[in-house]
């Protein structure tokens, strides 16, 4: 008679057939997933007016360290140096005013309205805002960090210009030297001021901000007059700080705060005037 063998006792449920360990109840994923953070409905908040500021200042001045601004740099302060010395050249008397005026006429507008051009990316000023605007910034903020570093950058460059100019041409008749290269570095800053704030605001019509040359041809026909359009445009209220004739009559102390004002509402104008 055969012997019964023995039923195998089958594994206990939750331990494994081969090791007897117990079984592990859920994946380990789930209890990674367990532990995040709840993902917030509402949407995150813009960020501030001088968070937006900055990322559009740094932005435009990435866009003004490259090599074509330092060559504009070069090539504006050559101008006004070699007018300088051509003036010079020909007469001491009233050398400084002569250069000073060829410099404030043609080189301040020009170098002014090509650093613009490049703070913008050669576009308008809000499509020149999109790379930061587009992670949520407000356009008008970041618009008006990129015009504020076209303006620093403008002023800066400006007086450079303008210091040199009276170094080179200053003579034994002229003022005090330190007082007249101080005096009219602080005027070209102003007038490259005013000139941001009104390519600003050019910046802002047409394709491309082509509308920027708009007040450059403007300034150029109708700026020197002494009328009602020297009086609004930079060029016929620097003219008057530098000692030349004054539109409508104004004191300095009334085209200096011109320049200022204009300088910074336009600028301002030009970011309201920036939407995506």
């Amino acid at each position: 008679m055969m012997a019964e063998v023995p039923a195998s006792t089958p594994p206990h449920e939750g331990r494994s057939a081969s090791s007897g360990e117990p079984e592990a109840s859920g994946s380990s994923s789930s209890g990674a997933l367990g532990s995040l953070p709840p993902i917030p409905d509402s949407p995150l908040a813009p960020p501030t007016l001088r968070a937006s500021f900055l990322f559009g200042f740094r932005l435009a001045q990435h866009r003004l360290l490259g090599r074509r601004v330092a060559l504009l740099g070069v090539l504006g302060l050559a101008l006004s140096v070699s007018s300088a010395i051509i003036e010079r050249r020909v007469g001491s008397a009233g050398a400084v005013d002569r250069a000073l005026l060829s410099t404030f006429r043609l080189v301040i507008p020009l170098v002014t309205f090509a650093i613009g051009a490049e703070a913008s990316a050669r576009a308008r000023l809000s499509e020149a805002a999109w790379p930061v605007a587009r992670f949520g910034a407000p356009h008008r903020d970041v618009v008006l960090g990129i015009v504020a570093a076209a303006a620093a950058a403008s002023a800066l460059l400006a007086a450079i210009s303008a210091a040199a100019v009276v170094l080179l041409a200053h003579s034994p008749a002229a003022p005090p030297l330190a007082h007249d290269a101080l005096l009219s570095a602080w005027i070209a800053a102003v007038t490259a001021l005013a000139y941001t704030g009104w390519f600003a605001v050019g910046a802002t019509f047409h394709k491309h901000g082509r509308g920027r040359f708009w007040p450059l041809l403007a300034d150029f026909v109708l700026g020197g007059s002494v009328g009602l359009a020297g009086a609004i445009f930079p060029r016929g209220n620097a003219t008057n700080l530098l000692g030349g004739p004054a539109p409508l009559g104004l004191p300095q102390a009334s085209s200096m705060a011109i320049l200022i004002a204009s300088g910074a509402a336009l600028s301002l104008l030009a970011a309201l005037r920036s939407k995506p």
